[in-house]
């Protein structure tokens, strides 16, 4: 009876055993999956870390040459004294084309009558003049004209007075050179010397007022 009853138990045993030992490596296998699912978040993490730090990097390469292509444009035209395209007068935002400080423009000084009477008789000269400025000094020469207009016209005045009527009806001096000196001359004192480079003199028409 003793024999039977351990062999009925040996069996039992060896079951309880196998259980035992088959609990443990389920286990195991169970925490195994657990772990890859866990980690999972965390490699996803990675990657998406490691794509935004590619994407970055790729529009800094990409977008960082145009500030300075655009600096060194701008520095350029600054050197050329031009004015960049969409930008106006005094750095103001427009449609301002570009300027050359460098070219000559042209600023009327005067447009009216003067007398003469040297020849005994009073003739009236219709006198149109400018001056030849460099664009770098244009609205300058532009503002003291515009201040000193008076005293400019009275300058201008006396000189077409004092002067032969020989020479400012194209007798003489076709080219008016004279009066051309004369007016610079002035013109130097009261604008400033150095900023008038020529005085043009596109019109000096003497008109009799005695008849």
């Amino acid at each position: 009876m003793a024999e039977k009853a351990e062999k009925k138990e040996g069996p039992a045993a060896e079951k309880k055993d196998h259980g035992k030992e088959a609990a443990p490596a389920a286990a195991a296998a169970g925490g195994g999956g657990g772990g890859i699912f866990t980690k999972m978040p965390v490699l996803l993490g990675g990657v998406m870390l490691i794509e935004a730090v590619v994407l970055f990097a790729g529009f800094k390469f990409i977008g960082g040459g145009s500030p300075r292509a655009a600096a060194g444009a701008e520095l350029a035209a600054a050197e050329k004294g031009e004015v960049p395209a969409g930008e106006g007068k005094e750095g103001e935002k427009g449609t301002g084309a570009a300027v050359d400080k460098k070219a000559q423009v042209e600023v009327p000084v005067v447009d009216f009558r003067a007398p003469n009477k040297q020849s005994g008789r009073t003739f009236l000269y219709d006198v149109s003049i400018f001056v030849v400025t460099k664009g770098a000094n244009e609205e300058k020469v532009k503002a003291m004209i515009l201040s000193r207009d008076a005293l400019i016209k009275d300058r201008v005045r006396t000189i077409i007075a004092q002067s032969d009527p020989e020479k400012l009806g194209g007798g003489s001096e076709p080219g008016l050179e004279t009066l051309r000196r004369q007016v610079k001359y002035q013109l130097d004192e009261i604008i400033g010397d150095g900023l008038i480079d020529e005085v043009l003199v596109p019109r000096c028409i003497p008109f009799r007022t005695d008849f």
